[in-house]
């Protein structure tokens, strides 16, 4: 478990982090991996952010999420490090559903969502499997980015937790910035 708070600044009234695991196994075999996005990285432009592969605008309207390549082949590793950058997306057709934190509403899912127990509208990454191994995103920075061990032979994949069968009305995008450990 996680037990840092967030604070006001994250428009979540201080959320005790602690209820969120950092990682949960879930079922996708009911998931069509063929109708995920394939996202291309590339070099970023930001002086600061040379050393990071950008993955740039992933949208948040597929439930099989967004598949990350680099250099025309799938992205593998077995450590990465990364930050989530420019999450602006709302869920439903309403403005005031709006989402600028990695954390969603910060409030854990029931079983019927895609990923439960994660945050509700936050960012998750996985690697697209039968069982999904899903990491929930915290807020991070280059100066302290989030690390995660995965399987390096299955592709990184990143999307946001949504109820089953509810993505097409989602809309807006997110930014990864990542690095491969090993």
């Amino acid at each position: 478990m996680f037990t840092q708070s967030a604070s006001d600044t994250l428009g979540l009234a201080q959320l005790d982090l602690a209820q969120i695991p950092r990682q949960i196994t879930c079922d996708g075999s009911d998931l069509d991996w063929s109708q995920a996005l394939a996202i291309e990285g590339i070099q970023p432009e930001e002086e600061a952010l040379q050393a990071w592969m950008a993955f740039r605008d992933l949208r948040v309207n597929q439930e099989a999420g967004n598949i990350l390549r680099w250099q025309g082949r799938p992205l593998r590793a077995s450590r990465i490090r990364f930050f989530p950058k420019n999450v602006a997306w709302r869920y439903g057709f309403s403005f005031s559903t709006s989402i600028r934190s990695p954390l969603g509403k910060g409030i854990p899912t029931p079983e019927e969502w895609r990923y439960p127990g994660l945050c509700r509208y936050g960012i998750v990454l996985f690697q697209p499997n039968a069982q999904l191994v899903a990491h929930q995103v915290f807020e991070s920075s280059p100066e302290q980015p989030q690390e995660v061990d995965l399987d390096p032979n299955l592709d990184i994949a990143f999307n946001i937790n949504d109820a089953k069968g509810s993505y097409g009305d989602n809309s807006g995008s997110f930014d990864i910035y990542l690095q491969v450990v090993s």
